[in-house]
């Protein structure tokens, strides 16, 4: 066991591996070793392994082999690759040695999960509401749940984005009854304010880093971002990040915010077979357009979510680039 440390100290720990952390999210598909993480922090290996599992209650290598097995998922739910494309990109070596690892997670194999996502498509495509497919409960790993409102999806190229961002976990307290849920970004603004940094409350980011039907609840990952005018050193909890423009599919909620992954799962359902397009490894993102009450209040008005693309093959980026001319 890690023995007790001090508040000041655990701070310094999660100030000093948030940078591990998003090296992480932003290199699953290469191989990362235990020296190369620990220089990022800036601790020797030993003690960083020791820290590393302190602050997020898992070992380096069990937070990775997570992580890749949880975006395996979110691409074999989108992606036209094989599954020992994605078993590579996942840091797999054989197509064996994922399924077996996959197995372990989430009691089926990748080919299963596929061609049991495959029936449900075909059981909702005439269906309205919510459904769940037979064969998976409230306690299933991949419970697949889905609203089949049929609100207008577009695609759309979305510009680049410096963000401040302060990362929250825990999909329940994002959405707890009674708790404002733009207070999640009353640290930034006051850090904005304080430093002299200019920015608009009008439109807020979100990113979503984890599907709540799939990730542990407790270790769901959420970045409440407010975008800036250039690069910049921010101080903990404040972290700067760089989104990269990109092409996207994207449809308007203006419904609750605790039913937003419906909004995802109905692009995953009813769009993204489409076949142009898979899901890129990028997380999906929302854009929240906010407004003053009379109060002084900060509201949502709406949210645009927005899945990250890539084309299916390369050859088609012309063909989806005319698309986005006509519309």
């Amino acid at each position: 066991m890690f023995s007790p440390v001090r508040a000041e100290t655990s701070s310094d720990y999660e100030q000093r591996l948030l940078p591990v952390l998003l090296h992480c999210e932003q290199h699953l598909d290469e191989r990362l070793t235990l020296r190369e993480l620990a220089a990022i922090a800036g601790f020797a290996p030993h003690h960083f392994h020791r820290i590393f599992r302190h602050v997020t209650g898992e070992a380096p290598k069990e937070y990775l082999r997570r992580l890749r097995l949880e975006r395996a998922v979110y691409r074999l739910k989108g992606s036209p690759d094989n599954v020992l494309r994605i078993a590579l990109e996942s840091g797999y070596a054989t197509h064996e040695t994922f399924t077996r690892a996959f197995v372990r997670q989430f009691d089926m194999s990748p080919s299963e999960f596929r061609s049991v996502l495959r029936e449900y498509r075909e059981c909702v495509d005439d269906a309205m509401g919510s459904v769940t497919f037979e064969g998976f409960t409230e306690h299933t790993p991949l419970t697949l749940r889905f609203d089949l409102r049929k609100d207008p999806v577009t695609v759309e190229r979305t510009p680049a984005r410096h963000l401040l961002f302060v990362r929250h976990h825990g999909y329940e307290d994002l959405v707890a009854p009674g708790r404002p849920f733009l207070s999640l970004w009353d640290g930034l603004f006051a850090y904005a304010d304080a430093n002299r940094i200019a920015y608009s409350p009008d439109v807020l980011v979100g990113i979503a880093h984890d599907d709540p039907y799939v990730t542990e609840e407790r270790r769901i990952r959420f970045d409440a971002c407010l975008q800036v005018g250039e690069p910049m050193t921010a101080q903990h909890p404040v972290d700067y990040r760089f989104m990269p423009a990109g092409l996207c599919v994207a449809r308007r909620h203006c419904g609750g915010l605790e039913e937003i992954a419906k909004t995802f799962s109905y692009i995953g359902v009813e769009w993204l077979p489409s076949g142009d397009c898979g899901l890129s490894a990028a997380p999906p993102f929302e854009v929240y357009h906010c407004t003053r009450a009379a109060d002084g209040r900060l509201e949502r008005v709406c949210t645009d979510a927005y899945v990250p693309l890539e084309p299916a093959l390369r050859t088609q980026e012309d063909r989806i680039d005319e698309r986005l001319r006509v519309q």
